[in-house]
């Protein structure tokens, strides 16, 4: 058992993709387990600091993280308002929805299954005002921190990452607390939890180039040390992500050697504190975990994210230049919706020029510990157009190398698709395109074990949400969406000749106005 087990992991991969149907009718079928988690992380008896309030409307362009785009000065410079804009727009608490259609009524910036967000938000900062450096949760309900550890732990978080941060405004570090998502989905919950960890790693990076700060992720840490420093139970929560953030020309004294000991801080849990979690899901959380981070590996395969075509290959239609009127982030945030419980949309037809902004910067190049340098995310990424203008129907492959589109296969596929829907609670057919992300499992696994399936939905992740955004910005709701029939869609796409499996499926459309009230919650 560990890591290098493979067969634990195309198990999980198996059940949880290609035979996602009879899990889901499992777990779907069977009542929670016990009161439900609370929605938000509450810790008791420590101090805490609430951040700033009166934010700002709009923090800059939503582009402003991706090469080759040049940002404005950003708009906050002191920070404590930095601060809070960032974890604000990153993750915040943004919208409750009141009416007999309000079924899940809490919202963030990023789109979670059933809004129950397992997700949390930690970070180590450096001394901002009157609070002291250390490492906090962000609480999202109250707008605040609470103090888990004070000091300066930049040396920890530095042989944790395998990473120089001594000069880092902040690391932000995601986690994942299971049961908050694994008391309804059982063993399926993990693949949700990857997934909106690599959702609100996506977000937290467009929101810090925003506001003019490189961010970067790190995947591959020791797990358990990780869970040490943060004082989380093993069986409960893991670190997912780390984002060290920096802004240019900073500097700083390098990080002293402090001690770490052992701690643990209590929070509201009306569910109890012991959860079951069922075998499938222990199999794949326990047996992805790295005991080192030089344990990590290097570069995705070129398989999985890179350009299929011969070299000389031109798409078929090529990628027009990007559009240069500003799009607001902070606005786009509060706009994005995944759409109604039952997603049937308005059919309009969707502009092609549109559609370009939405796509072209979803593969774009960041900096992380899975290979070297500033490079692709190791997801590709394949657009269904069905109602858009200027487009012939049909499966198409966006292609970065050769700036566009490749045609996969002409003709309309909406009706194939609806039918890979074993629960037709999506109306593809009066969608404007479906995009889907896929990837090499196996190859993934051959370099990363196991814990592949996790990298591949985070990265994953990153891609999605910039689409979730960049649709927000053009008036769409982009519905992320997993129940779907893997093998059907393998075939309709041709991702079975190349050894894919697809991992996201996101309809984007024009949404059709509910019966609730989204009421904006800002601090």
């Amino acid at each position: 058992m560990g890591n290098w087990d493979l067969d634990i992991g195309e198990h999980y991969l198996r059940r949880t993709v290609h035979e996602a149907e009879e899990l889901f009718a499992q777990v779907l079928g069977e009542e929670p387990i016990g009161a439900d988690p609370l929605p938000f992380k509450i810790y008791r008896d420590v101090p805490r600091h609430r951040l700033p309030g009166a934010l700002p409307l709009e923090i800059g362009d939503a582009r402003s993280a991706f090469a080759g785009f040049t940002a404005r000065e950003p708009v906050l410079r002191e920070p404590a308002q930095l601060l809070s804009a960032l974890l604000y727009y990153g993750y915040g608490f943004s919208r409750w929805d009141e009416g007999p259609g309000a079924v899940w009524p809490y919202h963030r910036m990023v789109p979670s299954a059933r809004c129950y967000f397992p997700t949390e938000l930690y970070l180590w900062m450096p001394r901002t005002g009157e609070v002291p450096a250390g490492i906090y949760h962000y609480d999202t309900l109250h707008h605040g921190l609470a103090l888990i550890r004070e000091g300066d732990f930049r040396a920890e978080l530095g042989r944790l990452l395998g990473a120089d941060v001594d000069d880092v405004h902040s690391v932000l570090l995601l986690s994942s607390l299971f049961w908050k998502n694994a008391f309804k989905y059982r063993g399926y919950s993990y693949r949700l939890c990857a997934q909106e960890a690599g959702m609100v790693a996506g977000n937290l990076l467009m929101v810090a180039g925003a506001l003019g700060l490189r961010g970067e992720v790190g995947f591959q840490f020791a797990d358990r040390r990780a869970g040490r420093l943060l004082g989380l139970v093993d069986s409960e929560e893991h670190l997912f992500a780390a984002l060290p953030l920096r802004r240019d020309g900073s500097a700083a004294e390098p990080a002293p050697d402090v001690p770490v000991p052992p701690v643990s801080h209590r929070y509201v849990r009306p569910e109890g504190d012991v959860h079951p979690h069922d075998a499938l899901f222990t199999s794949i959380a326990e047996n992805s975990l790295l005991d080192d981070a030089a344990e990590g590996a290097r570069q995705l395969p070129v398989s999985a994210p890179g350009c299929r075509c011969d070299s000389g290959e031109t798409p078929t239609l090529p990628m027009p230049p990007a559009r240069r009127e500003p799009i607001g982030l902070g606005a786009t945030l509060r706009a994005r919706n995944s759409g109604n419980v039952l997603f049937n949309p308005i059919a309009k037809t969707l502009p092609l020029a549109d559609l370009w902004e939405i796509v072209r910067y979803a593969t774009d190049p960041y900096r992380s510990d899975l290979r070297d340098g500033v490079a692709e995310p190791g997801v590709s990424l394949h657009v269904v157009a069905l109602d858009v203008a200027g487009l012939a129907k049909g499966v198409y492959r966006f292609c970065r190398e050769h700036a566009g589109l490749h045609l996969v296969a002409e003709g309309d596929f909406s009706r194939p698709l609806q039918g890979t829907l074993p629960v037709p609670n999506l109306n593809l057919c009066a969608s404007n395109a479906v995009l889907y992300l896929a990837a090499d499992h196996a190859e993934a696994s051959r370099t990363f074990g196991n814990r592949a399936y996790r990298l591949i939905n985070l990265e994953a992740g990153i891609v999605a949400q910039r689409l979730c955004v960049l649709s927000a910005a053009h008036g769409l709701a982009a519905r992320v969406h997993n129940g779907y029939d893997a093998a059907g869609v393998e075939s309709i796409l041709r991702l079975d000749e190349a050894k894919l499996t697809p991992f996201f499926q996101i309809a984007i459309a024009h949404n059709r106005p509910g019966v609730q009230l989204g009421l904006p919650v800002v601090f």
